[in-house]
């Protein structure tokens, strides 16, 4: 339908919820949010969903793949349309498909293929295709982690010249390294083309990401993982863009990649305003056990936990619905964790009228039940699950 009304339903909006709410949907926008019934020229076009909660469909910045398709391998534009069928199940709406360091050929072969996926891509092909996120290969082979080092290395002026010529509409974040050579340089290349820098695997001091942040890193990429430990004479880079405000913190909350303390002091420090929630997910995810690859490497998937052979964590098998049960149950209330999941994410990588629930946003929406299942997805209005 061109425009409908859902109704008695608890809405999350902003920083709090509506109860007993309705939205009107409107070719494919929010059109209004109220309490109580809608008005009696919209009733004839009311819909009741099973659920409880409705809130901002999921936005995932940091994924490398699921379901046995991988970002970095796929340079056929209907394998992001098959992405997109598979993270919609889990109430992502909106999604940045993240390559690992490899050649600056396959980059470019895979730029090619999301431009064409998301110009095919419509509402009923389930998440939407954002751009691309460059994980490596720009970073410090010492906490290279679960990227292969035959592949890291020095941005110069003629690949980045490239690299931009060929699909800089197509990238909207790069994790790098601040403190190898050339970096910051690129950097400011990258922050004058409107793309989100972030830092990572990377072993920066606390000055060096000061440093950083002067030039044009806006975000930290899973943070504590695959970065200079914390210690109290050398807090390192985490300390540096934790204190900023104008930073945002990318966080896995599996608790395997951080200890749920720690996933809760990060919040608590940044706050859902700053925190981004990402899965950082592999092609392993809704996948048995077993060995896959990532980026020319071989995965162990054991317990639904992935790792090189020689132990290091390589990815996850998050998913977005599971992340915010996950941090739900450190005690937030719903429209904060909603926020980490879905606003936040949007801002840090400056997505428009996508991530939250209010006038004129798009209609990317979930519905949840009481123990916070998805029931349902809408992405422009269009239920499509």
């Amino acid at each position: 339908m061109d425009e409908y009304v859902i109704y008695n339903i608890n809405i999350i909006y902003m920083d709090h919820i509506i109860s007993n709410g309705y939205i009107y949907i409107k070719n494919g926008f929010i059109a209004d949010i109220d309490i109580g019934s809608p008005l009696k020229h919209l009733m004839s076009k009311a819909e009741r969903v099973d659920g409880k909660y409705i809130l901002p469909g999921f936005i995932d910045t940091h994924t490398h793949g699921i379901a046995g398709i991988d970002v970095t391998e796929s340079v056929d534009p209907y394998k992001f349309l098959e992405l997109a069928k598979h993270y919609m199940r889990h109430g992502v709406t909106s999604f940045l498909p993240t390559t690992v360091s490899t050649s600056h050929d396959r980059i470019i072969e895979v730029c090619k293929a999301i431009r064409e996926a998301m110009n095919i891509w419509r509402p009923e092909n389930g998440s939407r295709i954002l751009g691309l996120h460059m994980e490596g290969p720009y970073i410090n082979p010492k906490r290279a982690g679960a990227q292969n080092p035959i592949y890291i290395r020095i941005p110069t002026m003629s690949e980045v010249k490239n690299l931009l010529d060929s699909c800089g509409d197509v990238i909207k974040q790069i994790s790098m390294a601040p403190e190898i050579e050339n970096s910051l340089s690129t950097a400011r290349i990258f922050v004058d083309r409107g793309i989100t820098v972030s830092a990572a695997h990377t072993d920066a001091t606390y000055d060096e990401g000061l440093k950083a942040i002067e030039n044009g890193f806006t975000k930290i990429t899973h943070i504590f993982n695959g970065m200079r430990e914390f210690h109290h004479r050398e807090p390192g880079i985490a300390l540096a863009f934790l204190q900023n405000e104008k930073t945002f913190i990318e966080v896995i909350p599996d608790f395997i990649h951080l200890h749920k303390s720690v996933v809760k002091m990060v919040i608590d420090i940044a706050g859902p305003n700053r925190v981004v929630l990402i899965t950082d997910s592999i092609l392993a995810t809704d996948m048995p056990d077993g060995v896959y690859t990532l980026g020319g490497l071989r995965i162990i998937v054991e317990n639904g936990i992935a790792r090189l052979e020689k132990g290091e964590l390589a990815g996850s098998t998050l998913t977005m619905d599971k992340a915010l049960r996950n941090v739900y149950t450190l005690g937030y209330k719903l429209p904060l964790v909603s926020k980490m999941l879905s606003t936040t994410p949007a801002r840090s990588i400056k997505a428009i009228n996508i991530g939250r629930i209010e006038k004129k946003a798009k209609a990317d929406f979930i519905v949840l039940d009481d123990e916070l299942n998805i029931k349902a997805v809408f992405v422009e209005g269009l239920r499509v699950f």
